[in-house]
């Protein structure tokens, strides 16, 4: 079932993330109800973002070259999911626990999260996923919700659909899935570590930007000696330590795959409250929670793009050619796959050729961006023509070369896999 090593550790990544979000939402968050939701998120972030920052400076050469797409995800992921969605769905919560509005209103359509990041990452990342995992993550979707109210029942009608809370929840699952389609555009073309850094230095200042308008800043004298104790807890678990493994799973996985795999969350804190509180399942709760073990393997197994796009070959250095490899400089360097070396089918006048592609900086630490491909069997000039290129799997990262010896013994062996 499974053949990638990569999409496997992405994969339990992506699960152990989410088990320390349901760690924080059952023993940790509850004690900050009493403060700001906006305070609570300035301060985790700020903490998080201290321990983090060392690799900003690490990766600021690749962050400078960044393209303004990518750009634009960091500034998405720390707007909406760092900012709007936490506040949302802890307002959201507020109400629920204050007795405005049930917990099934703000479950139910916080539950929208895999819906809207399913449909945007085939909108914006034009994610093509076979048809088999549309079918899991469906099954998915549903059994996370008996495993939710399998054991007091789903009356719908009491369901109220237009009070605040439902507002807030719906926001919460916009944000949150959003978050993740852009997560994983920016994950693709930037280190896990430098992503994390940036989400959370972002948070922080656009947090704090709120807290002064509001006038909550003031409110810190509210936070007791217990709180900051939690709040360096939730840096090394469910903050800035659930979200550096996660952009790291992300990085190896598909948005859609990403988002459906978040669902351990409620499959988690049923097992952790049934161990804690003894709360046991019941016999529907059982089988949905097999059943949703069972669409994990499964939209793991199915979650394998297929890219294929056209570029037009632009001038390059020339440097492929007086190695003795036939290559090709491509214009389109804002591809939504994460970087490296690719085996790749390619359509050139109409005929078939095999190669290898680089997605990615040309030199480690500083930039540009760069796509190029390695066409075998091939000879003649293509400046200016255009060409259809089909991605087939990754072979390797991109590395950096001591020489031109190293470069050379490298790509002899990948050119073992066509």
């Amino acid at each position: 079932m499974f053949k990638n090593k990569s999409l496997i550790i992405g994969s339990l990544a992506i699960i152990l993330a989410a088990l320390l979000w349901s760690i924080d939402g059952l023993f940790i968050r509850p004690a900050f109800y009493i403060l700001p939701a906006t305070l609570v998120v300035f301060w985790e972030h700020l903490l998080g973002f201290i321990v983090l920052s060392p690799f900003i400076i690490f990766n600021w050469g690749k962050i400078k070259k960044l393209s303004r797409k990518s750009l634009g995800a960091i500034i998405w992921i720390s707007i909406f999911g760092g900012l709007i969605g936490t506040i949302m769905i802890t307002k959201a919560f507020f109400a629920a626990i204050d007795g405005e509005v049930s917990f099934a209103t703000v479950v139910i359509l916080q539950k929208l999260q895999p819906v809207f990041a399913i449909l945007l990452a085939r909108l914006i990342l034009r994610e093509k996923l076979p048809r088999q995992f549309y079918f899991w993550a469906i099954l998915a979707i549903i059994a996370s919700y008996f495993l939710a109210f399998a054991s007091s029942g789903l009356n719908l009608s009491n369901i109220d659909w237009f009070h605040n809370a439902a507002v807030f929840a719906i926001i919460a699952a916009f944000a949150f899935g959003s978050s993740t389609v852009f997560g994983k555009r920016i994950a693709n073309h930037l280190n896990f570590q430098a992503v994390a850094a940036l989400r959370f230095g972002l948070t922080t200042i656009l947090a704090l930007i709120l807290l002064l308008v509001t006038g909550d800043f003031l409110k810190i004298n509210l936070i007791t000696a217990t709180h900051w104790w939690l709040l360096g807890l939730i840096v090394i678990t469910s903050g800035a330590g659930a979200m550096f493994v996660y952009y790291f799973g992300l990085r190896r996985v598909t948005a859609s795959t990403a988002t459906i795999l978040e669902l351990f969350w409620p499959f988690s804190a049923l097992i952790l409250d049934y161990i804690f509180n003894h709360n046991y399942l019941s016999n529907l709760q059982i089988i949905a929670a097999i059943i949703l073990l069972i669409c994990f393997l499964r939209v793991s197994a199915l979650s394998k793009l297929r890219v294929s796009f056209r570029a037009q070959v632009i001038s390059g250095q020339g440097r492929g050619r007086t190695w003795g490899y036939p290559t090709a400089n491509l214009d389109k360097t804002d591809l939504d796959i994460p970087h490296g070396v690719y085996q790749v089918n390619l359509e050139i006048d109409n005929k078939k050729y095999r190669g290898l592609m680089h997605f990615g900086f040309k030199e480690i630490f500083q930039g540009p961006v760069s796509l190029e491909v390695l066409i075998k069997d091939f000879s003649g000039d293509l400046y200016g023509q255009e060409i259809g290129v089909q991605v087939l799997k990754k072979i390797r990262e991109v590395k950096r070369f001591r020489n031109v010896e190293e470069l050379r013994a490298a790509i002899t062996e990948d050119l073992k896999v066509l």
